[in-house]
This record gives structure tokens, sequence and C-alpha cells, in this order.
């Protein structure tokens, strides 16, 4: 009987033993990560690249973050220049193309970059200073003559006569100054007093003034940017150099029109675009006040004969804050 029962707990420990061990085998199992069938990716062919022309042109690749601001580099790269042996260095080795063929990418380069590209640091000069005060003084003595010449006796007796002879249907007795009005030498005075613009009205000294700013502004610009590369201000820049000199803004709304293309055909005779760059179709001095002013009777003129014909679209609708500045910034304008 003791052997049985030896023989029985040998089977037990046996039995217990075997499960131990089954028992670990699964939880070794368990331990390791399980095998994962991989599927066999097709081999396929990479699909063909085909460039336009207009890339096959670039030779660099376009950056999403440039290496420099827009601010950094616009203030910049007039001064770019490729590198010389005369500055210092032992040897300059050109690898895609040659030394003339780079300094010619480069000066392209920069002369597109400067038709697109604003002098944020450009500064009014001495000549526009000085310019810019003759013609207040002189605007303001021409608007105090014509309001004295209206307020006169003579004045009021000749607007009188003429009013009469309209309504008759006749012509008022002819003055000097219904003459030839580039035969005049003083504007202020054609003749016993009375100015050539005796019959200025509002709309006739915003464009008097319009004429001055840019005209003025055309001559100032090649003056103070001094640079063969800018030939003038460019018309999608027209508003930031305007503001920069005059500091003010454009007042489209009080000329009565909605683009700087309509205020240009406002004074026409002596501002113009030539491709899209501000110029002037006059042949006189920058500082030659007295031809602006000419221009601007000649014009008025013109306009009142076409009113008189019955042409209600030569009539303006200039506003009395024509000569303020428009909105946004860029400071108020100042009564002269």
């Amino acid at each position: 009987k003791e052997e049985e029962k030896k023989e029985e707990e040998k089977k037990d420990d046996e039995a217990s033993a075997k499960k131990q061990e089954e028992k670990k085998e699964e939880e070794k199992k368990e331990a390791e990560p399980m095998e994962v069938e991989e599927e066999e990716e097709e081999e396929t062919e990479p699909p063909a690249v085909t460039l336009t022309d207009e890339e096959k042109k670039i030779n660099f690749a376009p950056k999403a973050i440039p290496d420099m601001t827009a601010a950094v580099m616009n203030k910049s790269f007039a001064s770019f220049s490729v590198p010389e042996k005369a500055e210092g260095f032992d040897e300059v080795r050109y690898e895609w193309q040659k030394a003339s063929e780079c300094k010619a990418y480069l000066s392209k380069w920069m002369l597109e970059k400067k038709k697109t590209t604003r002098i944020e640091e450009l500064k009014p000069g001495q000549w526009f200073n000085d310019t810019l005060k003759s013609f207040t003084e002189k605007f303001t003595a021409w608007q105090a003559k014509g309001k004295a010449w209206t307020d006169s006796a003579e004045g009021k007796a000749k607007a009188e006569a003429k009013k009469k002879a309209e309504e008759k249907g006749e012509s008022a007795s002819e003055s000097k100054a219904d003459g030839d009005i580039f035969s005049v030498e003083d504007v202020a005075d054609i003749g016993n007093g009375e100015p050539l613009f005796k019959d200025f009205g509002l709309e006739d000294w915003a464009l008097l003034n319009l004429r001055f700013e840019l005209f003025t502004l055309q001559h100032a610009f090649a003056k103070d940017a001094n640079d063969a590369d800018r030939p003038g201000v460019p018309e999608q820049h027209l508003f930031f150099y305007y503001n920069r000199y005059f500091k003010k803004n454009v007042n489209l709304k009080g000329y009565g029109v909605d683009k700087l293309v309509d205020l240009a055909l406002l004074v026409k005779d002596s501002i113009t675009f030539e491709g899209d760059i501000l110029s002037t179709p006059l042949d006189c001095e920058a500082d030659d006040f007295n031809t602006l002013l000419k221009q601007t009777e000649l014009a008025r003129r013109e306009r009142q004969r076409r009113l008189d014909a019955g042409d209600e679209t030569s009539r303006l609708k200039i506003t009395a804050d024509a000569m303020k500045s428009g909105g946004g910034k860029g400071g108020g304008w100042k009564k002269w």
C-alpha cells in the first residue's frame, strides 16, 4: 500500500509539473509579438514628371519660407552684385554659367525688381520742400487776388455786364482775359488789376492744386530716387509716394472719381501715364506754376463751352473736400 501511495504521489507530482510547464509555454507565447504578414508591395513605375516651359526657366526651387524678409530684401537688393577678385577673394569660380551671363542675369533681375518694389526709405528732398513752400505761398496769393477782384466794384460791374449780355444772347466786350492765355505775362494782373483766374470756382482751384501735386511728384521722385533704372512713379505705387510727399491720401471721392486713371484724365493736359509710369506732356520747368494755372484756365473755358452747348457730361462732381486727405491713414489737409 505504501508503494501504491508513493506511486500515486509521483503521478500527481508529474501531472502538476506538466501543467506548470504548459502554463509557462502559454505565457511565453503570449509575451512574444505576433508576426504580421506583410503584404508584398506591387512594384510600379514612378510617374513621369512633365515641366512647363515656365518651370524649365526656373533655376532655383521656390521656398515656402524666404531667406530674407520682404522688408530687408526690398531695402538691400539694389546693392547686390556678383563677387569680384578685386574684393579680396583668392578665386571666383562660376559653376553653372559664365561670369558675364551671371552678371546679366542679376542685372535683369534687379531691373525687374525695381519696377515692382517701392522705395520704403525714400524721403522728400530739399528741392521738393522748397517748391511746395513756394507754391503754397503763390496759391494763397492767387486765391486772395481772385476774391479781391470779385468783391471789387470793377469786378462786380464786369460780371453784371457779362450776365446781361449772355441773357440777351450777345457776347460781352472782350477783355485781355478772353484772349490768348499763353501770351499773358502776369497771370495775377492782365490789365487794370484783372486776374486771369477771375472766373475760377472751387473745382478750378482744386484742379490747379491737383496739377501741381502730380506734376511736382514726378519731378521730385526722379530727383530723390536718383536712379536711372527707376524712371518715374509707377501707377501701382502712386498712392504710396503721394502720401510720402504730401502727408495725406489721394481723395478720389472728393474729385468725383473712383479710379486713379479717371483722376488723371481730369488733368490730362498736364499729367499722363506712359505705360504705367507717371509722366507729363508739358515741357515747362518743374517750378513753372504759371503754366499750370494757364492750363487750368484753358480747361475751364473748354468745359464751360461744352456746358453752354448742352453737354452735361462735362459737369464736374468735385466737392469742397477734394484737397483734403482721402480715407485711411495719411494725415489731413491744412488750408493754405
